[in-house]
């Protein structure tokens, strides 16, 4: 390549003596590169000037000059192989590039093949005068299959260096690229190469086929080798050459790795081997093994390679690995990941595993395992395992008792599980509460019965037994039972449950109702004059049903009879039956009473009541008007107490006739005294105004009960039926401590009491009893009086 340059030189330093000459002396003479290398299939250039004869100046016009290529001689009929103005088919292919009228002979030949090697000699015409070929000098077209070489230089810092010399990292490295110029269309290029491949960045100068690259050493670069190509793009290919340079740079340590063997994640137990690596040039000279421990490095050991030949959870990680030469360092790290199934599991509760209900509660299930686990919820329910979700924590924003129970937790990895286990206590108030009664809140007096009380509460409840009474409640006794061993109508009514803990209290009531079969009152009996009269009481749970039998027959309402019936209280019934029909001697009038426990009956005397003079008199007939009249007014007022039964003023249960808002006529106390007829009224009735006054609220009755089952008839007819007998009583009144004769003197006094007079018409014989009751009148209360009289 030298010698090339130096052959280039002397050629122009030629020329240049021939142009001087050509000033001087203006003879004919040419300016031709001496040799001439062409690419095969590319294009040719020679560079040509010539000078004339002064004389000939003025033939050589544009119009008329002419140049040619003769080769390989100067014959120009046999050697000519280019003419610029009559080309021939045998002719080459090319042009003459330069202005040959300004003496410039510069030609360009296209298609280069191996027959255009030779020698070449230049010939100018111009018109007839003007006709000269250069015999000397001549140029040689050598053709060359491959194009040369490109030369490739490494400078350092700007200095020029060896190939073989390593570069340290950091440095500024220039790498040129100079190349010769041959003919090409379109003209050469220079492209820089790397292997391995990296960018490149280069600065060309293409008209001296001058390529530079330059970059900063580094790392990358070391090893690299890189190439530089010429390109000659032909017609229908191109042709290239290229040179190569490698490059060798110290550096410190880099891409510092650690792998593991067989995993960075193996199982609680195993052996791994950690080991570590690093590029470095040189190479490294020491690898140290540290660990993190409490957030400080504390080194293990020196070498490439750091071995566990049995792994435990103590041994997860972080593990860092320096890589150390002359150049620097370098740090890598690994995190050992020892894997192992569930352990050391616990449940959590917060803010309690007993909470109030209402309140939020979350469970939180924790253990120890690699890799995570999934946390699985569930629930006891009926002796089997229930899912409820996943994940660690159990949140219930609003808890109610329904949440109370177990809870478990299941931990699980793909090498393991474990359980965990909390109970979960929702404590509220007594709710769905109830009682109830064994066998039913409806038994039969005498058995048994239990009230039993039950709640939803947590804590456990108190409970506590109480009964109204008088309006009150009556605390009985705790416990959830209540039990009454010999029922009796007594316990008859409602019974409240208190249940209560810390939380609160609710309470539950249930009616015992104690049932027994009806029972008709002793009290019953008929009073006979123009009308028969009688009364039937009777009671019984559940409430009976009262019927009248006169004569072994059911008796009804009709135009002869009216029956009529009064409530005294939930269980007790009482009856009245007027009969205006005559009677005989032989009948009999029976009450009877019912329910779903049993039937109860009673045969009723009729009585007569039989005047004590057998002559008319006045006082007798006002009397049994007076007693007419009441009769009457007794049965309209049972009329209206039927239909305005809201309205009237409700009898006491106690058994006995209450006259309620009839007009009774006033009757003295000589009309109390008379034996004539038989008193069965209000005592407030008997006031002046014929009803309580407002200082005088209520009266206490007296009423007189007779049975004469204890007269032993004197023949063996049955009393009360045989025609023989007539049997009646007289009702007397006589103040409270004083004597049948002393009361006809004494007036009214504040204490009374009441004689019975029972007069036989058999034997005319007069039995008297004398009870003593005794009333006492207040403007506070009512008393009633009663009188059993057994003859």
């Amino acid at each position: 390549m030298n010698e090339r340059m130096d052959i280039w030189r002397a050629e122009k330093l030629i020329l240049l003596c021939f142009l001087l000459k050509g000033v001087c002396c203006r003879e004919f003479s040419v300016s031709l590169p001496e040799k001439i290398e062409a690419l095969s299939e590319s294009c040719v250039i020679i560079k040509c000037t010539f000078e004339i004869k002064k004389d000939f100046d003025q033939y050589l016009t544009e119009s008329a000059a002419t140049g040619m290529w003769l080769k390989d001689g100067t014959e120009e009929d046999t050697h000519q192989v280019f003419n610029s103005r009559d080309p021939k088919p045998n002719h080459f292919n090319g042009k003459i590039t330069g202005k040959l009228h300004e003496k410039d002979c510069t030609t360009v030949f296209y298609n280069v093949s191996s027959k255009h090697n030779g020698k070449y000699y230049f010939r100018i015409k111009s018109g007839e005068v003007l006709k000269y070929t250069y015999k000397q000098p001549f140029s040689t077209i050598d053709v060359i299959g491959p194009p040369p070489k490109p030369r490739v230089q490494l400078y350092v810092e700007q200095k020029e260096v060896q190939g073989q010399e390593e570069v340290l990292e950091g440095s500024s490295v220039s790498l040129r690229c100079s190349a010769e110029t041959l003919c090409s269309s379109p003209p050469p290029t220079l492209t820089w190469s790397s292997t391995p491949r990296i960018p490149l960045s280069d600065s060309s100068r293409l008209q001296e086929l001058i390529s530079d690259l330059n970059f900063t050493a580094t790392h990358r670069e070391h090893g690299v080798t890189f190439t530089c190509t010429i390109t000659y793009q032909l017609q229908d290919k191109s042709k290239t050459a290229q040179d190569s340079i490698t490059v060798h740079v110290q550096y410190s340590p880099k891409n510092t790795a650690v792998s593991v063997l067989p995993s960075s994640s193996v199982l609680e137990g195993s052996s791994v081997t950690l080991i570590c690596s690093s590029d470095a040039n040189p190479a490294v000279l020491s690898y140290t093994w540290s660990r993190e421990s409490e957030g400080q490095l504390k080194q293990l050991q020196t070498g490439q390679n750091l071995t566990f030949n049995r792994t435990d959870p103590t041994h997860r990680g972080w593990y860092h690995c320096t890589a150390q030469n002359q150049h620097g360092s370098q740090n890598s790290s690994v995190k050992l990941n020892i894997q192992y199934a569930p352990q050391s599991m616990s449940t959590l509760v917060i803010p309690s595993s007993s909470v109030l209900e209402g309140s939020s509660v979350t469970l939180i299930c924790s253990s120890n395992a690699n890799p995570a686990v999934i946390y699985t919820w569930s629930r006891e329910s009926e002796g089997q395992m229930k899912q409820l979700q996943t994940g660690q924590n159990l949140t219930f924003n609003r808890t109610d008792p329904t949440h109370r129970g177990w809870y478990h937790c299941r931990a699980q990895n793909q090498h393991g599980s474990q359980n965990s286990s909390v109970k979960l206590d929702i404590q509220n108030a007594p709710q769905n509460m109830s009682t109830l009664a064994i066998p039913s809140s409806s038994v039969l007096e005498g058995s048994s019965v239990t009230l039993i009380c039950s709640s939803d509460a947590n804590p456990a409840v108190i409970y506590t037994w109480s009964r109204e009474s008088e309006g009150q409640m009556k605390q009985l006794q705790t416990g959830d039972t209540l039990t009454f061993n010999r029922t009796d109508p007594t316990h008859r009514g409602w019974y409240h449950c208190t249940a209560q803990n810390q939380h609160g209290s609710q309470n539950s009531s249930v009616r015992l109702d104690i049932q027994y079969a009806s029972e008709i009152s002793p009290s019953s009996s008929c009073s006979r004059t123009d009308v028969t009269v009688c009364f039937c009481e009777t009671d019984g749970n559940p409430s009976p049903e009262l019927e009248w039998h006169l004569s072994g027959r059911p008796v009804t309402n009709s135009s002869n009879t009216f029956i009529s019936e009064e409530r005294m209280s939930s269980t007790g019934l009482r009856s009245s039956i007027t009969l205006h029909q005559s009677l005989t001697n032989t009948s009999t009038l029976q009450c009877v009473s019912r329910n779903t426990r049993g039937t109860a009956s009673q045969l009723l005397h009729l009585l007569h009541v039989i005047p004590q003079e057998s002559g008319f008199h006045r006082f007798s007939f006002l009397v049994g008007a007076a007693g007419g009249a009441a009769v009457m007014m007794i049965l309209c007022g049972i009329l209206l107490i039927c239909s305005r039964r809201e309205n009237n003023t409700r009898r006491d249960d106690s058994p006995g006739l209450i006259l309620n808002d009839w007009n009774i006529p006033q009757l003295s106390t000589s009309d109390l005294e008379d034996e004539s007829g038989p008193i069965y009224a209000n005592s407030a009735m008997l006031s002046p105004n014929g009803a309580a006054t407002p200082n005088h609220k209520r009266e206490p009755l007296h009423y007189a009960s007779i049975d004469f089952t204890n007269i032993q008839p004197e023949s063996e007819e049955i009393r009360g039926v045989s025609s023989l007998t007539t049997d009646y009583t007289v009702i007397r009144c006589y103040p409270g401590g004083v004597s049948e004769a002393e009361s006809s003197t004494g007036g009214d006094q504040p204490n009374s009491s009441i004689s019975a007079v029972m007069r036989s018409k058999e034997n005319e014989t007069i039995l008297e009893q004398e009870a003593n009751i005794r009333e006492v009148f207040s403007q506070q209360s009512e008393d009633t009086t009663y009188e059993s009289i057994n003859i």
